[in-house]
C-alpha cells in the first residue's frame, strides 16, 4: 500500500522500525487516561506484532497506519481499523481506533486521519464503521462527530481503567444511500 496522502499528514503502514512510537503511545498515561490501564511490554508488544501483520476488509485483527506530519517528517500516532463483522446485508462492518502524542492533541490531526482512513477502508469494501469511546473523552467523541459518527448508544459501567467503572458511548457511521 502506498502512503495515503491526507493535507498536512501522511498515514503509512506500520513497520518495525515504528516500535519506539507503538510503546510510548501505549505507555504515556496521558494517551492512556481514557483507553486502558497500563500493559506489560510483552503485551504491547504483542498488540504491536499483531498491527505488523498484512491486512484485508474482514480481518478481526487491527490494520494500523502510523500518521506522520509532512512538514516536520514527525510520527504524531497511529490510526486505524478492525473487522467486526461481515453480513450479506450490511457487508463488512469496522471499528476505527487512534491514538495521538499528546503534544499533539488539539491540532485537528486526529480529525484528518480519521477521514483518511475511512475514505481507505471504504475503497476496500467496508460499509459500516462504529466506534467506542469511553465516558469523559469528549475529544474523541468530537472527532468522530467531524468524520460523521453519531452516538447510537450508551453502555453504562461498560468499561473499568483502575478502580473506575465508565460508560462505553457507541458511535456508528452508516453507509450513505445514493440520492434516487
Amino acid at each position: 500500500m502506498k502512503p495515503l496522502d491526507a493535507g498536512s499528514l501522511t498515514l503509512r503502514l506500520l513497520t518495525e522500525a515504528d516500535w519506539p512510537l507503538f510503546l510510548q503511545l501505549h505507555r504515556h498515561e496521558q494517551v492512556l487516561q481514557y483507553v486502558a490501564d497500563p500493559l506489560a511490554n510483552e503485551q504491547i508488544r504483542q498488540r504491536f506484532e499483531e498491527r505488523l501483520q498484512p491486512w484485508q476488509a474482514g480481518d478481526l485483527h487491527w490494520f494500523c497506519l502510523v500518521v506522520v506530519e509532512k512538514k516536520s517528517g514527525t510520527a504524531v500516532g497511529v490510526c486505524g481499523f478492525h473487522g467486526l463483522d461481515v453480513a450479506p446485508d450490511t457487508g463488512v462492518i469496522a471499528e476505527v481506533g487512534y491514538l495521538f502524542l499528546p503534544e499533539f492533541f488539539g491540532k485537528g490531526y486526529a480529525t484528518v486521519a480519521l477521514k483518511a482512513a475511512l475514505d481507505y477502508g471504504t475503497t476496500l469494501g467496508i460499509k459500516q464503521w462504529q466506534a467506542v469511546v469511553t465516558e469523559g473523552n469528549i475529544a474523541s467523541g468530537r472527532v468522530l462527530e467531524k468524520c460523521g459518527f453519531s452516538l447510537v448508544d450508551r453502555q453504562h459501567n461498560g468499561y473499568q481503567i483502575g478502580d473506575t467503572f465508565f460508560a462505553d458511548l457507541i458511535y456508528k457511521k452508516l453507509p450513505v444511500e445514493p440520492a434516487l
